[in-house]
């Protein structure tokens, strides 16, 4: 383990697996990151999401979300947002900057909603946007037949990692690191104090 955490190569490489699992093991906290944006006021909005996709080539995060969702408005007016996870299993923070951009229509959204289950589906069937106000807990209604069968309320955001900051807790000394790629894509580390 302690080779682990003095070579920065051999970290990078270890957080993108754990993303990597993150997408598959629903049980891992990293299958549902935090991911923070901005309001219009420019007081910050956090929400858990759940982690659909990674593509380590790319350095880039899918999500799925209701396109009437606040956090749309937030993305086309903010579209820099930072991405947290933390795992008291592995005592590891994790945070990410990111350049969030929204994908409504074509082959990733096509292919996306293809691959989601058939409840995750449901979800994007409501008639009221999400966040509406309603009279009781259960005053919504599932409306398929207006939304084809809730596609058109479905959105792909794809967050474009800009800045990876890594954070070990350990009572025999924690350990930071932030990774950043140089405009040649060469990979950046500087060790922080933690």
């Amino acid at each position: 383990m302690e080779s682990l955490l003095n070579d920065p190569v051999k970290i990078y490489d270890q957080i993108w697996s754990f993303l990597e699992e993150g997408v598959k093991d629903r049980n891992s906290p990293f299958h549902t990151p935090t991911l923070i944006t901005l309001e219009n006021n420019d007081i910050p909005s956090a929400r858990t999401l759940v982690l659909r996709g990674v593509d380590r080539k790319t350095e880039t995060l899918r999500f799925h979300t209701d396109k009437r969702s606040k956090k749309i408005e937030q993305i086309n007016s903010h579209p820099n947002s930072v991405i947290h996870i933390y795992s008291q299993h592995e005592k590891l923070q994790l945070r990410f900057k990111s350049n969030l951009t929204l994908h409504k229509n074509g082959l990733l959204v096509d292919n996306a909603w293809e691959k989601s289950y058939g409840m995750s589906k449901i979800c994007y069937q409501v008639g009221e946007k999400p966040g509406s106000v309603i009279k009781s807990q259960d005053n919504y209604e599932y409306i398929p037949e207006e939304n084809h069968d809730g596609k058109d309320n479905f959105i792909v955001i794809l967050a474009k990692i800009i800045e990876t900051e890594w954070l070990y807790l350990s009572c025999e000394g924690h350990r930071r690191a932030k990774f950043t790629h140089s405009k040649d894509n060469e990979l950046e580390v500087a060790w922080l104090v933690p």
